[in-house]
Formats: structure tokens, C-alpha cells, sequence
């Protein structure tokens, strides 16, 4: 059985299906039974049980100490039928502190470790049983880990939702905790206080000629270094967008990366000046598999904001516009790594390099590049298509990106620009197929680029 595919999975599936709510938003939970549990702020891990082996395996592939207290204690479980149980890995703390996610991580570097525990809340696979309830499987979890020191079944509370704000008050406002897993047997709830982060804009997409539809935020790593988090589109009114768009729009400046937002349109960079407050649901500094995130570093030089290279990084989940901070400055005090810090949440490795600049890199190639322009009596319209060889695929970077540009001078949006990313040049070129298929009707003439 391949473990590590089917833990990658769950936890994929798990991550993608959250609803994360405050503890203002109780009217989103459903009517009848709910467990309550406390949210541990570790790490996902498995536990795996078979007639021959027991371990603690993580999405990454990556398992504890044999030496450390921990795997010690579950090689002494008594179960013989083959099992995957999910839980939170995370490091025992006095009762004045609650366990952080960086503390995990030194643990797991140490050899003889005494700290780790593993809170266990579903079964993944396995046994014979009957498990449709979710108050089935804590039963079979807390039966499988009787008398155990170091791996215990989530503590649960079967209630209803007008209780919810007074167990988010007992376990996470007294008791210093995280935040609540909320769920039925259909439905899982995340709910946590909304984290207040100041961070620097570092470009802005148009919702009109005048008026901002997202911005891209980041922090500032030291003097003239910054790192993206994230982008925000939750804005406010329509004052709000304009007035933000009369700041940027100011501070726009040149770079040669392109960072496209959801809807394929290119950010417009900025000199990193305006410091905004968000109010962010969640944020993640790890994929599905484990696997940390990255977003680009930046720097500016001579009004322009160059990219260094991808780097270990954080993004901010669900966040809403606050405010803009006037009396805020883009440095590391107010809008740098200590936001996150202070939240409690840890980066590994934020560090720039200079030999991984995208600077010093070979430079991408034009594989594949069609131009077409439509005239008129008082407008012009030009599309683009290409495909670009990165070569800097060892990197992190694809292989192979496929450019689409699209300008109307009459349209509401006078530009629209798509991107996508591909490790084979045949997809590539399927997909840019496609886009002519779809974008070049009659009317349309195509540029001979060889003259």
C-alpha cells in the first residue's frame, strides 16, 4: 500500500475542504450534534499501524527520530489490523504557552526528543469497523491508544452551535489556543480570531480605469528587500478602491517579472511606500505535500522592482482590506517578518541569496510566438501568443510558459494577459492551440514577424 500517496491525498483533500470562520460567524454552522476540538498548531502526521510496522510518517516522507521518546512508545502499540490515523505532531509546552509550529521543527531535529505528542483526530483507512460517525472513530482511536504517554485521541466536545462561543472563550481566548476544528459527520470548520497583519503593497490589477480590484502585499526583509505573502481583493467600497488607486497609481514603477492575479491580468508593480493593515482567516506556510511556500523576493533599484528569486514564504488566507497605514513606513519594524512572528507563525530559511538571483540565470527563449491586430475605424485591438523556454527549470521554475496578450483600445479593460506554466512543450503548444482557436475569428490579420 503506498502510504505517502494516500496521506498526501487525505491531507489535500482535508486543507481544501476547511470553511474558516471567526467566532462572530456561528450562524454558518449547521443545526444539531457538533464535536469541538482544540486546534494544535503543529504539524499533519500519520500514524500508521499494520501486523508488521508502526510509524509516524508526514507528507514530505519524512518520519521522527528512531531515538526520540515518541517513536519509542509507538513501536509498544498493541494493534495487529492495518490502520491510518490522522493527527496534529506538535511539542508539549508549560501551562502558561501554547505549543507554536516552530517549536515542531526543532524537535524534530533532535535526536533524543522527550517533547513531542501526537494528537490523533480521524481515521484515514482501516479497520473493520463501522465508521460513518465521527464519534465512532475518536472511540476506536482512544481504545488503539490507551496508556499512552506521548500520543493521546483529540479531546472532543459533542455540543450544538449556540455553545460554540463559549468553548472558543474557555480553550482559545483563556486557554491560549489557537483556534477550534468545528465538524459534523459532513462538514469540517476551522474557526480562528482574525489575525491583524500591516504589510507593504507591492502592486495593484484595475477594476477600472480608475478604481483598484486586488493588490499584492508583501513584507520588507531589510533595506530594499522585500518578500511577497499574498494578495488581497476583499477591498471595501468603491471609495476605498479609487482612493487606493489615486496613492498607487503614483508609485507605479517597472520590473521585469510578471505576476498574473486570478483572473490572468498582470500585476502593476509599485515602489513599495504604502503600508496597509488586512485582517487575514488563516494563513500557510506549507503545501499539501508538505512542501514549503514560495513567492518571489524582490529588491528595488533605480525606481525598479527587480525580482531576486523564489524563497521560502507565507500566504495569507481569506484577508480583507482594513485600512491604509499613513502612519506606518515600509521597513522590517513595521510591516516585516514580526508580523508573522507575533502571530505565531514561523518561516524557515527567509534568507535571499545572491547566486539564486533570477539575474544571474540563463535567460528564457522564444520557442513559439504568433501576433495578430484588428483594425478599425477608430480603434485598434493587437493579441499576442507565445511560448518561452525559462531555462530555469532547475530552478523551481517551469520548463515552459505560455504568454497570452490581449489589448483593445475601445474595452472597459483596455488589457488582459493570461500565463500559464508547463513542463512540456507539447502542453505548451496544445494550449496555445487553444487560445487561437478561441481568439482568432474573421477579422483578424496575422503579422509576419520574419520581416
Amino acid at each position: 500500500m503506498n502510504y505517502l500517496q494516500i496521506i498526501k491525498q487525505y491531507k489535500s483533500l482535508i486543507a481544501s475542504s476547511y470553511k474558516s470562520i471567526t467566532p462572530e460567524q456561528t450562524n454558518f454552522l449547521p443545526k444539531g450534534k457538533l464535536y469541538v476540538s482544540r486546534k494544535y498548531d503543529g504539524l499533519f502526521c500519520c500514524l500508521i499501524l499494520n501486523s508488521k510496522d508502526r510509524e509516524l510518517l508526514m507528507p514530505n516522507g519524512k518520519t521522527v527520530s528512531e531515538d526520540s521518546a515518541i517513536f519509542k512508545e509507538i513501536k509498544n502499540i498493541k494493534y495487529d489490523e492495518e490502520i491510518i490515523i490522522a493527527g496534529e505532531l506538535y511539542t508539549l509546552k508549560n501551562d502558561a504557552e501554547r505549543e507554536r509550529y516552530s517549536d515542531i521543527h526543532v524537535a524534530l531535529s533532535q535526536k533524543k526528543d522527550d517533547k513531542m505528542r501526537f494528537a490523533a483526530f480521524d481515521i484515514i483507512q482501516g479497520s473493520s469497523e463501522n465508521l460513518d460517525v465521527y464519534s465512532k472513530k475518536i472511540d476506536l482511536i482512544s481504545k488503539i491508544l490507551q496508556g499512552l504517554n506521548s500520543l493521546h485521541p483529540i479531546k472532543t466536545e459533542e455540543t450544538d452551535a449556540v455553545q460554540v462561543p463559549k468553548i472558543f472563550d474557555n480553550i482559545v481566548v483563556k486557554g491560549h489556543s489557537e483556534g477550534l476544528v468545528i465538524r459534523d459527520d459532513r462538514r469540517i470548520y476551522k474557526m480562528k480570531r482574525n489575525i491583524d497583519l500591516d504589510l507593504v503593497v507591492l502592486g495593484y490589477t484595475l477594476q477600472q480605469k480608475d478604481s483598484v480590484r486586488s493588490i499584492a502585499l508583501g513584507i520588507v526583509l531589510s533595506e530594499k528587500k522585500y518578500l511577497h505573502v499574498g494578495s488581497v481583493g476583499t477591498i471595501g467600497s468603491d471609495q476605498k478602491r479609487k482612493e487606493l488607486f489615486k496613492q498607487l497609481s503614483q508609485l507605479k514603477c517597472t520590473s521585469p517579472y510578471r505576476m498574473p492575479a486570478s483572473n490572468g491580468s498582470l500585476y502593476q508593480f509599485v515602489i513599495p511606500k504604502l503600508v496597509v493593515s488586512i485582517f487575514a482567516k488563516d494563513v500557510q506556510n506549507e503545501r499539501h505535500d508538505a512542501s514549503p511556500v514560495t513567492h518571489m523576493a524582490f529588491t528595488i533599484s533605480k525606481d525598479q522592482l527587480q525580482p531576486l528569486h523564489l524563497t521560502p514564504s507565507i500566504s495569507i488566507l481569506h484577508a480583507n482590506l482594513n485600512e491604509i497605514r499613513k502612519d506606518k513606513k515600509a521597513n522590517p519594524e513595521n510591516c516585516g517578518l514580526n508580523q508573522f512572528e507575533r502571530a505565531g507563525f514561523f518561516i524557515k530559511d527567509i534568507k535571499t541569496d545572491s547566486k539564486k538571483n533570477i539575474s544571474s540565470m540563463p535567460p528564457s527563449v522564444i520557442k513559439e510566438k504568433e501576433v495578430y491586430v484588428k483594425n478599425s475605424k477608430d480603434s485598434k485591438a493587437l493579441k499576442k501568443f507565445i511560448i518561452l523556454e525559462t531555462h530555469k527549470e532547475n530552478s523551481d521554475y517551469p520548463k515552459y510558459l505560455f504568454y497570452y496578450f490581449d489589448m483593445s483600445e475601445k474595452r472597459k479593460v483596455p488589457i488582459k494577459r493570461d500565463v500559464r506554466p508547463f513542463n512540456d512543450i507539447k502542453l505548451a503548444k496544445k494550449m496555445m492551440k487553444y487560445y487561437l482557436d478561441k481568439n482568432i475569428k474573421k477579422g483578424w490579420q496575422k503579422i509576419n514577424l520574419d520581416n
